[in-house]
C-alpha cells in the first residue's frame, strides 16, 4: 500500500484536550497537516487548536465523546480524514472482584468501544478513496498483564487485537494501521483515573502520580505516531519498559510471563 503523506493530509486526533492527544495533534501540525482536534471540553480542544494554528497548520476544534456514535457518524459525514488517531481513553485500577458493572460499562465505552466507533465510521472513506491511515493508541499494559488492572489491560489488550486485524483487512486496500503501545507517560490519566476498593487509597494514587511524573514526555509518544504513520508501521511500542515489555512477551516462556505480571506496579 502507498504510505500517507502527512503534509497536506486531513488529519483528526480523539483526545486531543491535552497529553499525547494534544502533542500529536501539534507534531501533525508542524509536519504540515490539516488537524481536527477532538475531546469532550470545549476550552481544552479549541486550545490544541490554537496551538496548532500558531505553527501554520489548519486546525479546527469539535466537541466530540467517543462513545457517541452517532455524532462520530455525523463528524465523518462531514470531514472525510486521512489520518485517524484513536486517542481518547480512561485509566482504572483495582481487581477484579472491586470492578462493578458500572465500571466495566464505562472504561469499555471509551477505551473499547470508542475506539470500534473511530475505526468503523471513518474507515469506509479512507477505502473509497483507495488511501488513509489508522492509528489505535494501545499500551504497554497490553502485553504485560498486571493484577491490579485487568479492566484497563482487558480493553488496551482488545485494542490491540483489533489493530492487527484491521491492518490484515485494510492494508491490501490501502489503508494502514498502527498500534501504539506507550510505556509510563506523564500525562493527567492519574488524576482521571478510576482506584477501586483497596486501590483507592491517597496513597496509592500519590506512588502512581510519582511515578508517571517520572514518565517518558508525551512529545515522544507524538513523534513516534507520526513516525510510524509516515513509515507505515504496525506496531510500536514507545519507551524503554514498553519496548523490553514487548519482546518479553514475544519471546519469553508464559510461566516467566506470569511471574513478572506478578509484580506490584505500585
Amino acid at each position: 500500500m502507498a504510505r500517507i503523506d502527512v503534509q497536506g493530509a486531513l488529519a483528526l486526533v480523539t483526545g486531543a484536550g491535552g497529553g499525547i492527544g494534544r502533542e500529536t495533534a501539534l507534531a501533525l501540525a508542524r509536519r504540515g497537516a490539516r488537524v481536527l482536534c477532538t475531546g469532550r471540553t470545549a476550552e481544552t480542544v479549541e486550545r490544541t487548536a490554537e496551538l496548532c494554528r500558531s505553527v501554520g497548520a489548519e486546525a479546527e476544534s469539535h466537541v466530540l465523546d467517543v462513545t457517541d456514535r452517532a455524532a462520530m457518524e455525523a463528524l465523518a459525514a462531514r470531514a472525510p480524514v486521512d489520518i485517524l488517531v484513536n486517542n481518547a481513553g480512561v485509566g482504572m485500577s483495582g481487581h477484579l472482584a472491586e470492578t462493578t458493572a458500572a465500571d466495566w460499562t464505562w472504561i469499555r465505552g471509551v477505551n473499547l468501544d470508542g475506539v470500534v466507533h473511530g475505526c468503523a465510521v471513518f474507515a469506509p472513506g479512507m477505502l473509497a478513496r483507495g488511501r488513509g491511515h489508522i492509528v489505535i493508541l494501545s499500551s504497554g499494559l497490553a502485553y504485560l498483564y498486571p493484577g491490579t488492572e485487568p479492566a484497563y489491560v482487558a480493553t488496551k489488550a482488545a485494542v490491540l487485537a483489533l489493530s492487527r486485524s484491521l491492518r490484515a483487512d485494510l492494508a491490501p486496500r490501502g489503508v494502514g494501521v498502527t498500534a501504539i503501545c506507550p510505556g509510563i507517560t506523564d500525562t493527567a490519566i492519574v488524576d482521571t483515573t478510576r482506584y477501586l476498593g483497596s486501590r483507592a487509597e491517597e496513597t496509592v494514587r500519590a506512588r502512581s502520580r510519582a511515578r508517571f511524573d517520572r514518565g517518558h514526555p508525551p512529545a515522544e509518544v507524538a513523534t513516534a505516531i507520526v513516525r510510524a504513520v509516515e513509515r507505515n508501521r504496525a506496531v510500536v511500542p514507545v519507551g524503554i519498559e514498553a519496548r523490553v515489555g514487548w519482546w518479553l512477551h514475544r519471546y519469553l516462556p508464559l510461566r516467566a510471563q506470569q511471574v513478572i505480571s506478578s509484580l506490584p506496579l505500585t
